[in-house]
């Protein structure tokens, strides 16, 4: 088994990138953070713990990831479902943790949170928590504004609750303006999202509003049952809570980068050089007709992209 440092993700850069890590790494500490930002974007989606915290620690680092984010090109993407800069940004963001990353999120979430996709209700609440219990007030007053979409707001709701369980001293405050917010919308998708954060604080006495809400049909019953939360409620489960509580560093982690691998490009999750080696020359075997010439990854792709085969037609 060869050795490799997971967490630098440096098997998954040299097969799947056409940056040299090995040589590059020991540099960053002195290239200029436009540098490190622009190698955040050449490293698709295998931006590794080491880059993520020599960029989080410049102080000019947001000057770059919002004229990165602001560029919609960079928004845009032929070869995956997602394109991968923004995600580690607002990861990035939520690391930094500062009032200017925070509005900068924010702003990311009003005008393109429908482009996080996935993203929007697995991470975003727990990345919005991350920033701490100075940001509740600016959250309270974000959540109030109707005219976010509704999954953006809701998002923007839970973490809101998920800030408020980790703060204790904010949880009436937060809970009373959840109850509010639900009981004075007309928008039902939002009231269904919102109607497992109230849950995140096992109050059985806000049962009576959430009830009254499903009997005039205000919450769809599809999507949230009023049993599941009548389970959250008591405490059954907490999974909610639970998972956005998780430090935004992870998201860099060999576990999280590895796993979006697996599931966005086909390749099995392992840490086994020599097994992903022997998976990759078995595609390639497959892949091209025994008549034909054999082409090494790193080689000009046959297809005359001007690519290397491992960043062209290998992935197809």
């Amino acid at each position: 088994m060869i050795e490799e440092n997971i967490d630098d993700l440096e098997d998954l850069i040299r097969n799947w990138t056409e940056i040299e890590w090995d040589d590059m790494k020991a540099f960053l500490p002195e290239m200029p953070t436009e540098e490190l930002v622009n190698l955040m974007f050449e490293l698709d989606l295998y931006v590794n713990k080491t880059l993520a915290l020599e960029i989080v620690k410049r102080k000019d680092a947001l000057f770059y990831l919002r004229k990165l984010i602001q560029n919609g090109r960079n928004w845009q993407t032929k070869d995956s479902e997602y394109t991968w800069s923004p995600i580690h940004i607002i990861h990035l963001l939520a690391l930094i943790k500062s009032s200017e990353a925070f509005e900068l999120l924010l702003d990311i979430l009003r005008y393109r949170g429908r482009d996080l996709s996935d993203w929007l209700t697995e991470d975003v609440p727990g990345l919005l928590a991350a920033f701490g219990e100075d940001f509740i007030e600016r959250l309270l007053e974000f959540t109030e504004d109707e005219t976010l979409e509704s999954f953006v707001r809701g998002m923007a709701v839970t973490g809101l609750a998920v800030l408020a369980r980790k703060y204790p001293a904010h949880e009436n405050q937060v809970k009373e303006h959840i109850i509010k917010l639900f009981n004075n919308t007309d928008d039902y998708i939002f009231a269904t999202i919102i109607v497992r954060p109230l849950a995140m604080f096992h109050d059985p006495s806000v049962m009576s509003e959430i009830s009254k809400a499903y009997d005039e049909d205000k919450i769809d019953e599809f999507i949230r049952t009023k049993k599941d939360i009548e389970k959250i409620i008591n405490g059954e489960y907490d999974d909610e809570f639970e998972r956005h509580t998780k430090n935004p560093l992870e998201h860099f982690s060999r576990k999280s980068i590895g796993h979006l691998h697996s599931i966005h490009y086909g390749e099995p999750e392992e840490h086994d050089m020599e097994f992903m080696k022997k998976n990759i020359e078995e595609s390639e075997a497959e892949e091209i007709e025994p008549e034909e010439k054999k082409v090494g990854r790193n080689a000009p792709c046959p297809c005359g992209s001007g690519k290397k085969y491992k960043r062209c037609c290998m992935r197809k």
